[in-house]
């Protein structure tokens, strides 16, 4: 069994390939396994055994016992077209009088996040509409076609070359409230056991694996708490509809939830993230944007976040849970900045100059938390002189003229702590 031809594919992660894949034992009927070593551990990729499908060898999957959802597609299609996308190879298919649908083959996956997505949200032409999966990965993934909307991506590059800002912000804050209204329908499927130590390590394993010469860690707030996230979430999986003018409405957009495929493959997510790690992720897609400049990013970030609070749980988007000393946001666009070097390395792609950026000042970062940490830590002598003062004055430790002084101590923290708060990193 030789291995399929597809190095040159946008989904293979050719550049973390350490040694020649060999084939497998276990597949799904129709598919071929591969191992593929990693320069850090092996996976397992998926292929169909006689190459991409034609129509008639398609329509035969539909006999497969892991199908799931809605596939009626596989019988009704009448013509197939294949192209190349981000996760896998991606089929055309007319359906006739059930419309254009679309095929997705995940070569790489997991632990089956599209599926996981898609029954978490219900009815939804935004998700996948059925799909195969195999022991927990997802194989294949059917969707509705919705090739005619543009991304938020390329609406927001398009307002900003037009120097239509006021839109730009309108969009944007939009883009917000969607992922915020996403977050508060998993509300109920949050874990609130804190594993800070373990987000703790996926840090340390993606400064391992990228080779990084930075170290960050958080204690993460209490209100921190892990949830179903989306885990690819960017203004390219933001569909903007039109206006009865066929022109994109900026207050209707919707989130695309796509499966994990090969980056869920290349660093698997073992515990549930906060919401924070997908805002993170927004504000990651905004710095790629093309045109504009760094004022401009920065308040697009802010009406990114004004618009995910808005509709985000009160809990997971309150000061408590955004306080950059804890983590917040931060932490985890440091995870998302990570996660960039590890993709541009496995696919040989060259590393965004903005991703060099933000790992260039990691250092002052921390530097001037750390600054503020001795601002707290000012506060906190500050109260106990003053718990000092009146225990030594009301027990006659000391006369109430040597204890006054140090009650006086507490005139300061209340400015210090105002102060601390005041040197964290914003949250946008």
């Amino acid at each position: 069994m030789e291995f399929p031809d597809v190095a040159g594919e946008p989904w293979f992660p050719r550049g973390a390939v350490s040694t020649n894949p060999v084939p497998s034992e276990h597949a799904p009927v129709g598919f071929s396994s591969f191992e593929v070593p990693l320069s850090w551990t092996t996976t397992v990729m998926l292929w169909p055994n006689a190459g991409l499908p034609n129509l008639e060898v398609l329509q035969t999957w539909s006999e497969s016992e892991d199908l799931w959802g809605d596939v009626t597609c596989l019988q009704s299609a009448t013509s197939l077209d294949w192209t190349s996308g981000s996760l896998g190879p991606i089929g055309k298919m007319d359906c006739g009088r059930d419309g254009i649908w679309r095929i997705e083959i995940l070569p790489f996956d997991y632990d089956g996040h599209g599926r996981r997505l898609s029954e978490h949200i219900g009815s939804n032409p935004y998700v996948a509409q059925g799909g195969l999966q195999w022991r927990g990965r997802d194989v294949l993934l059917f969707w509705r076609d919705l090739g005619a909307w543009p991304s938020a991506a390329d609406v927001l590059e398009s307002l900003i070359e037009s120097e239509k800002l006021d839109d730009a912000r309108i969009l944007i804050e939009e883009c917000g409230r969607a992922l915020g209204r996403f977050h508060l329908s998993t509300v109920e499927v949050a874990d609130p056991t804190k594993v800070a130590k373990r987000w703790n390590e996926r840090l340390k394993v993606l400064e391992e694996r990228t080779k990084s010469s930075t170290l960050w860690r958080a204690p993460h707030g209490r209100r921190t708490v892990g949830t179903l996230t989306h885990r690819n979430f960017s203004l390219r999986n933001i569909v903007v509809l039109n206006d009865i003018h066929s022109k994109p409405n900026l207050e209707d957009v919707h989130i695309l939830f796509p499966g994990d495929g090969v980056y869920g493959a290349l660093i698997p997510l073992e515990h549930r993230a906060p919401a924070l790690q997908d805002l993170a992720a927004g504000y990651r897609s905004i710095e790629r944007i093309e045109g504009g400049t760094s004022g401009m990013r920065i308040e697009l970030r802010r009406c990114f976040l004004d618009g995910w609070r808005s509709t985000a749980p009160p809990r997971w988007a309150s000061d408590d849970a955004l306080d950059s000393h804890k983590g917040g946001v931060p932490i985890w666009e440091y995870e998302q900045v990570l996660k960039e070097v590890l993709y541009a390395h496995a696919f040989d792609d060259e590393i965004d100059p903005r991703t060099h950026w933000f790992l260039n000042h990691v250092d002052r970062i921390q530097a001037g938390m750390f600054r503020a940490r001795t601002i707290a830590a000012g506060a906190l002598t500050c109260t106990a002189l003053l718990g000092f003062g009146i225990y030594a004055g009301v027990t006659e430790l000391l006369e109430w003229s040597d204890s006054i002084p140090l009650m006086l101590c507490g005139l300061a923290v209340l400015p210090l702590r105002q102060l601390y708060r005041s040197l964290a990193p914003p949250p946008y």
